[in-house]
């Protein structure tokens, strides 16, 4: 009993059962975000005192090591398979704590809210009265699980007797995918900023919305519901019930729900009635009720309202007020009944605010800014730009100083921020002021604050023109998605107040003007219309730049630049996290294939391919010491680049393989079965009520399934191989012979190319020195992710250090990387693969080797 338990897991099945896990032993569930910065992370652990952590063996690393048990659920399960079956039955009184959810707060220190199981349960059975769920129903969970919505989107289903599905980030921000994922659905759950993309995609795309006639019930609240959205959803779910959610953490996630009417057509914002066991109140400043009609702040009480906040007991005070013998908690939302007993929502009566369904006092970021070196003031408030959206804007008085040179660059301040705060608490624009503007009571008036323009924007500080009709074309989406003007090819995306959401609507908007179809990860590695326009050109005629600068670093650095060889499919820009994980002051290039005339690379031989990089890199570095480096085929060309560069009598003081084998292991390497730990007994579970002979053909059968899933497998897989090595002879012949690339070949994966060059290709030599090697813990699908009878195989390696120990005359450095073969270079991975590369280029270039 109250005994706290951590939890910090990505999207995936282990949420719900660490959900129930903890709530069934009477423990205190507390998710916390990987997502978030270190210094967050570790803030809520120690207030929390977590005794246990639930994580995921990739994400480990980078959590505090605070808790005194951790348990990695994708890894760890043997500890408790042999633990007995049945529910737990420890005496849980209605009091105890059964979560905390922390919400940003005023002095830069997120507080944790405290709710009991009895707020939890009055609440999930409020809402199966008022929102009909039943065992027939197919929910998912969408919102971040440190958001307290996230517990009614996983246990109104699962408490139903219904089916939960949970899907992750990718998986919603994919409209294309999530059109699909709701044709299964009966109910749906998100904010008003996410839902009204969804509903834009589904109109503007012409799909049939016959599609969605089993989706019964649709919910959207968490931030203000305009009234033209709430009629969009009731033509696209023509079967559903709409209604608008309200409430908040404090208030146990909901407290109020407004059903909408299909008879007639909605002109405000409502947020209706409150749930059972629970009050609803509207006082003026002095506490004093106000009539119907009239402005109020609104206060919940009953029995949704939780404990409070965990040792704030001045904020709790503070917030949660008894009035007539009642316990309130006073929201900071204002708003008026209706004659027809219905509430309306106004907006915020503090300086508290939601932005896209997630509340955030800007207190707390305010408390940030102000640790900004050379910051002397800051105050953050939230504004319109020209697309509607509102975003965060930050007003700065510095120090004076003499040296001018001296005051932080606006971009130092906004790196500083992101290093402390999650990325929907950094502000967007940022205005530097000689003072604030003071009211006659000496106080800020953050009305007289000016109003931003696209110039404060922090991805603004240059504007580069278009230079060619596809930067021309991006350009103008992106002015339009964002409603900012003007906006040049090197402005990041991101910078300028872009957000996953509105990236979603952008690369809509290029399928539909260039025709050109991009998964939406790449704008996380190329978040410039300059990268992007590159990218889409890439199944062009044209010339592509080898050599292409990721990050420069300070002028006058001394350090040498550090060179990153593409990893087969063309794009060096996969490795722009890993860049700026690495110290500011040391520039950063990324090295791909030569491109021209339709051909998507015009080297087909490894020692061409070497040869023509090398030329590229002494353009930028004339002498050594080089730094190299590159995952999977981009590790195996680094290394031949460094023993290329040695025979000529050059130094190089690091060579990093990220999760490559050397050639010769590699073309060892076989696709075996990797069963998770209890898929057999998944097997033999199904089969307990059989007799012993039914029991074994049906296990039979099922091994012969799998077996003869894996033969077609290989058949595919041996006809395509042949298919691919026809087209890449071809190829080859065209380029020896200097003949035009047929059309038929212009489409070629890079991968395939280099995969097959390294067929006649042998290391010559050992590299002189050490080596670096990078391991996913995480081992990629042989399947592209796909599953045979849902039994993953992966490809494994009977070498741990994948044949790269017999290429090395010094040692072998071997570390393993959260994360698989692509997230090992993404937030929050890449941070620990940049700190492991960095400390070994510091060692390095002090010894002078």
């Amino acid at each position: 009993a109250e005994v706290r338990v951590a939890v910090c897991l990505q999207p995936s099945l282990e949420l719900a059962v660490s959900l129930l896990g903890v709530l069934k032993a009477g423990g205190v569930y507390t998710p916390i975000d990987p997502a978030h910065p270190f210094d967050r992370l570790t803030s809520i652990l120690a207030d929390t005192q977590a005794k246990v952590l639930l994580t995921q063996a990739p994400l480990r690393s980078s959590l505090p090591a605070i808790a005194e048990h951790t348990l990695c659920l994708d890894q760890d399960w043997a500890i408790v398979d042999m633990l007995p079956t049945h529910n737990p039955e420890p005496e849980i009184s209605l009091n105890q704590t059964a979560y905390i959810i922390y919400t940003s707060g005023t002095t830069g220190k997120p507080k944790g809210v405290m709710a009991s199981h009895r707020n939890l349960v009055n609440y999930i059975l409020a809402t199966q009265e008022r929102l009909g769920f039943n065992a027939e129903d197919v929910m998912p969970s969408i919102a971040r699980s440190t958001f307290s919505i996230s517990i009614f989107e996983q246990l109104s289903p699962l408490a139903a007797g219904g089916t939960l599905v949970i899907l992750e980030r990718s998986h919603v921000l994919d409209f294309a995918q999530m059109t699909q994922t709701l044709e299964h659905l009966t109910m749906l759950h998100t904010v008003p900023s996410l839902m009204q993309k969804l509903v834009n995609y589904i109109q503007e795309n012409e799909i049939d919305l016959q599609k969605f006639q089993g989706v019964k019930h649709v919910f959207t609240g968490g931030d203000t519901v305009s009234p033209d959205l709430l009629e969009e959803m009731k033509r696209v779910f023509p079967n559903a019930n709409v209604a608008v959610l309200y409430g908040c953490s404090e208030v146990s996630s909901l407290c109020a729900t407004y059903p909408v009417s299909r008879d007639q057509t909605l002109t405000k914002s409502r947020i209706g009635r409150p749930f059972n066991n629970v009050s609803i109140r509207l006082y003026d400043a002095h506490q004093n009720l106000v009539p119907i009609g009239v402005l109020g702040e609104i206060y919940v009480g009953g029995a949704g309202v939780t404990k409070g906040y965990l040792g704030r007991e001045d904020l709790t005070q503070e917030k949660f007020v008894a009035i007539d013998g009642q316990r309130f908690y006073r929201t900071g939302d204002l708003g008026r009944f209706g004659a027809d007993g219905n509430l309306e929502f106004v907006g915020r009566a503090d300086f508290q605010i939601k932005l896209r369904g997630i509340r955030i006092e800007l207190g707390d970021i305010e408390a940030t800014l102000r640790q900004v070196p050379g910051v002397r003031e800051g105050i953050v408030v939230a504004r319109e730009f020209g697309s509607g959206d509102k975003k965060l804007v930050a007003y700065v008085v510095l120090d004076q100083v003499q040296d001018l040179e001296q005051d932080p660059a606006i971009e130092e301040i906004y790196h500083f921020l992101q290093a402390k705060l999650p990325d929907y608490m950094v502000p967007a624009a940022f205005i530097v002021l000689e003072a604030m503007p003071l009211n006659p009571n000496q106080k800020v008036d953050r009305r007289a604050l000016p109003m931003p323009t696209a110039e404060n924007l922090v991805g603004l500080k240059t504007v580069v023109p278009a230079r060619n009709e596809s930067e021309q074309q991006l350009v103008e989406i992106w002015e339009a998605i964002l409603g900012i003007e003007p906006i040049g090819v090197q402005n990041d995306f991101f910078e300028l107040g872009g957000d996953s959401l509105l990236a979603v609507q952008m690369f809509a908007e290029i399928e539909k003007q260039l025709g050109r179809s991009l998964p939406l990860s790449t704008l996380l590695s190329a978040p410039t219309i300059e990268q992007l326009a590159a990218i889409l050109q890439a199944d062009q005629t044209h010339v592509q730049d080898s050599l292409v600068l990721l990050k420069r670093g300070k002028a006058g650095s001394a350090k040498p630049p550090v060179f990153l060889i593409h990893d087969g499919d063309g794009e060096t820009l996969l490795y722009r996290s890993l860049a700026y994980a690495l110290d500011p002051a040391m520039t950063v290039y990324g090295i791909q294939p030569y491109s021209a005339n339709g051909c998507p690379i015009c080297h087909t031989r490894i020692s061409d391919v070497v040869e023509y990089y090398i030329e590229k890199i002494r353009q930028v570095q004339p002498q050594g010491p080089y730094l190299l480096g590159g995952m999977c085929v981009g590790g195996i060309l680094a290394f031949e680049i460094a023993l290329r560069l040695q025979s000529q009598g050059e130094s190089v003081a690091m060579v990093a393989i990220i999760d490559a084998a050397d050639v010769e292991a590699a073309q060892r390497t076989g696709y075996v079965a990797n069963q998770r730990l209890s898929s057999f007994s998944q097997v033999m579970s199904g089969t307990d009520q059989l007799k012993p002979h039914q029991r074994l053909c049906s296990i039979l059968s099922q091994v012969t399934r799998k077996a003869t899933n894996l033969v077609a497998y290989e058949s595919q897989k041996r006809w395509k191989g042949m298919r691919d090595r026809t087209r890449l002879k071809q190829l080859r012949h065209h380029l020896d012979q200097g003949l035009p690339i047929p059309v038929s070949l212009q489409g070629i994966p890079v991968r395939q190319v280099l995969l097959w060059a390294q067929q006649d290709y042998a290391p010559q030599g050992k590299l002189a020195g050490e080596l670096l090697l990078f391991r996913a813990t995480q081992k990629s699908s042989a399947f592209d992710g796909t599953l045979i009878d849902d039994t993953p195989y992966v490809e494994l390696y009977s070498d741990p250090n994948l044949g790269w120990d017999q290429r090395v005359t010094q040692k072998l450095q071997v570390h393993d990387i959260p994360g698989g073969h692509s997230s090992m270079l993404q937030e929050p991975n890449v941070q620990i693969l940049a700190e492991k590369i960095q400390a070994y280029i510091d060692e390095a270039l002090n010894k002078g080797t």
